[in-house]
């Protein structure tokens, strides 16, 4: 009997999304190091470089690491999409079903069950402000858009939490936890 369902249609930007939340989740080493030696680029630059032309260099191949952290990603997920719709094919569409042990998925388009996920599998989970993501290994996972689950979001997390042993990474930008906060205003009650 299921517990939650829920539908995911993907389109680019979702594609995007779960590859961002892969990477987040499973390349900190690379995220580290791409910092580290953007830091000491920058510092070699300053320090020793005064003002030549490899420094200069250092100091903007430095900017280039730090402001392309997911350029990997989403070359990936754009190469996706195009082999998918060079192929005539949709982007991917499933249906979640997520049972007391087990998460079921079915292909949209034809109604195809696929292998199953029991909860142990799980590897990962990530949330952003617009799904959570499960993977089942660092090369795959699934996006179960907030939306589809309404008001039981928080429920949901729980069950998740619980069943698989982990906790959600939760990936919050600026920008998101102000949309979070404006959308709660939203739901206060007016105040004199």
């Amino acid at each position: 009997m299921p517990v939650y369902e829920a539908e995911m249609r993907h389109d680019r930007k979702t594609l995007t999304d779960l590859a961002h939340m892969q990477y987040d989740l499973f390349c900190g080493r690379n995220r580290t190091a791409r910092g580290l030696l953007s830091v000491t680029l920058i510092v070699i630059g300053v320090v020793y470089g005064g003002g030549s032309w490899w420094s200069l260099l250092l100091i903007a191949y430095a900017c280039y690491l730090m402001t392309s952290t997911y350029a990997a990603s989403n070359r990936t997920a754009r190469r996706l999409a195009d082999q998918l719709e060079a192929a005539g094919q949709a982007l991917p569409a499933s249906r979640y079903v997520f049972e007391q042990k087990k998460m079921r998925i079915f292909n949209l388009a034809d109604g195809e069950e696929l292998d199953p996920m029991p909860y142990g599998e799980v590897v990962g989970l990530g949330e952003d402000y617009d799904a959570f993501y499960l993977f089942r290994s660092q090369y795959g996972g699934y996006r179960v858009p907030k939306e589809a689950l309404g008001d039981r979001q928080g429920a949901f997390r729980s069950f998740i939490q619980e069943k698989t042993g982990r906790l959600f990474m939760r990936r919050v930008t600026p920008l998101n936890r102000l949309r979070e906060w404006l959308r709660a205003r939203e739901r206060e009650p007016m105040h004199l």
